[in-house]
């Protein structure tokens, strides 16, 4: 409770700001270091929450959104997430109409559960943490029914081997039957899962480092997968992150990708955005201008539609810049760019209407100065 009461009065006391541009900031002290930050009703009032991990601090930090674009931390917040939370993935595992958490944690071969109680707190299940054959351990993290049993499953990366690595639930809330499928050299940090060929069956799409590209496993519906078409796709120097969202409005799933070559020791290029255009049938072509420049170390990588235009926009945090990076995008391609100042080390990023004015916002875990930077829509 000690720290709780910290939290409130750091929080009460937050900067808000005017930045050039179409954003008005504020800046919410949440821990040690903020990371992955991920947005749901965890509450149940009709207005979106912050998930943020804090992998310096093992926790989890719930803010919850008043619909006017202000936060304040939940009733017992942060709750316990083990080791260094690296990844945040929201999804109702247990079936009870509340939003839980699963997260990846880093330096360590085991994934978290935390089942939310639809008033903002969070609870471990007894089976948590489960951990997992990943070599050398864990850093991104999707669910989704990979089986079509009606339980949430969970993938996580084996880069080490170069594989995916999927572990199936069922309803007890435990998960096993450890599946590996192969992907490209050294999927180093991020994987996400949607239906990229419209059959309604949740695929795998992951980052890989070292092959500089990215590989689509497209899931038969029944646990197993096969590699689409072309797979994988060329997608510039050193992937680093990716999210599935269509952002030239054909009405097909994209690939937004982060490439940073300055992020890592080993690796060369030039750091920027490397989009690929899906077809609808799980195949992928870049598109032209790619990769498109960024501030240094982009790490990750949101899509919403910023300008009401109907058409998904592009954020991006750039780790060693204290910046985010912005594509507005059109039917054509990306029509303008802006950049905008947050906290130090900026690396986990949502895009969200958190005021309710029919504009999306952005919140952005900063991980070297343990804030949240909230950029509300004018």
């Amino acid at each position: 409770m000690k720290y709780l009461s910290i939290v409130l009065i750091i929080f009460l006391g937050c900067a808000v700001t005017k930045r050039p541009g179409d954003f008005i900031a504020q800046t919410i002290h949440v821990g040690k270091g903020a990371g992955s930050v991920e947005s749901a009703d965890f509450n149940k009032d009709g207005y979106p929450d912050l998930a943020v991990a804090d992998e310096a601090d093992s926790s989890v930090t719930i803010l919850l959104g008043d619909g006017k674009g202000r936060f304040h931390p939940a009733e017992g917040s942060p709750f316990f997430a083990n080791r260094n939370p690296n990844d945040i993935c929201i999804a109702d595992v247990n079936k009870d109409g509340n939003p839980d958490l699963g997260i990846a944690n880093t330096e360590v071969s085991m994934l978290t559960l935390l089942l939310g109680n639809g008033k903002g707190q969070f609870q471990q299940t007894p089976a948590s943490p489960y951990r997992v054959h990943s070599k050398p351990h864990t850093h991104g993290l999707a669910i989704a029914d990979f089986n079509g049993d009606g339980n949430l499953d969970m993938a996580t990366d084996n880069w080490a081997h170069n594989q995916v690595l999927i572990v199936f639930g069922d309803s007890t809330l435990h998960f096993g039957g450890e599946t590996f499928y192969d992907v490209g050299n050294r999927p180093y940090q991020r994987l996400r899962a949607g239906d990229v060929n419209g059959d309604r069956k949740a695929d795998l799409v992951t980052t890989n480092l070292e092959g500089n590209n990215v590989t689509v496993l497209l899931g038969n519906g029944n646990g197993t997968f096969k590699e689409a078409p072309g797979s994988p796709f060329a997608s510039g120097s050193a992937p680093f992150g990716v999210a599935i969202g269509d952002v030239n409005g054909d009405g097909f799933p994209d690939l937004a990708v982060v490439d940073a070559p300055t992020i890592t020791s080993e690796s060369t290029g030039q750091d920027g955005l490397w989009i690929l255009l899906g077809d609808g049938t799980g195949a992928f072509h870049t598109m032209p201008g790619s990769p498109f420049p960024t501030g240094t170390s982009p790490s990750r990588v949101a899509i919403g539609d910023l300008d009401g235009d109907k058409v998904n926009d592009i954020a991006v945090t750039n780790y060693k810049d204290k910046s985010i990076t912005l594509f507005y995008m059109g039917k054509g391609g990306v029509s303008r760019t802006g950049t905008i100042q947050v906290g130090d080390h900026p690396d986990g990023i949502c895009i969200k209407d958190f005021n309710g004015d029919g504009k999306s916002d952005i919140a952005v875990g900063n991980s070297g100065d343990g804030t949240v930077t909230v950029l509300l829509h004018r």
